[in-house]
């Protein structure tokens, strides 16, 4: 199962707080021409599995499920914005 770091769930936390899609709304990562792409989503797409960790909520796609269960998400902040890894077990 994918990993997320306390950095990524406060980013996550922290990126929800901000935004209009409400509390129980989460980030989405899909799988996207061989890319993963990253989205705010108020609830799972359909078929999306539901990671819920330390207070966040990440939805994935059954292409990213099956690929990312063996990372670890992780997020690193710049200023005022931030940047998503996805690093090795």
């Amino acid at each position: 199962m994918l990993v997320i770091t306390d950095e990524a769930r406060d980013a996550i936390r922290a990126i929800i707080e901000d935004s209009e899609i409400g509390p129980a709304g989460g980030l989405r990562i899909f799988s996207s021409d061989d890319a993963f792409e990253f989205e705010l989503a108020a609830e799972p797409g359909e078929g999306d599995g539901v990671i819920r960790e330390g207070g966040v909520v990440v939805f994935l796609d059954s292409a990213a499920a099956e690929l990312l269960a063996d990372k670890i998400l992780d997020a690193h902040s710049h200023g005022d914005h931030v940047h998503f890894s996805l690093d090795a077990q």
